[in-house]
């Protein structure tokens, strides 16, 4: 299944659970997770599962002055 992480294309299995595409990605906390623009609530992670062509965005916050 091809999803685009940080607009970048990547290939995971299908049906594939957000949290098991974190899990692979081992990104650094704090992070924010949008899929399709859309805001994804950490406690909704282990129950979104991605589509085919899905846009997953990595954030993390910016701080400074």
């Amino acid at each position: 299944m091809k999803i685009f992480v940080n607009h970048q294309q990547q290939e995971f299995a299908s049906p594939m659970h957000l949290d098991a595409v974190l899990d692979l990605l081992q990104p650094k906390n704090p992070f924010a997770i949008s899929i399709n623009c859309q805001f994804v609530a950490k406690v909704h992670y282990g129950s979104t599962i991605l589509q085919e062509n899905d846009r997953i965005e990595i954030i993390s916050p910016v701080t400074g002055g």
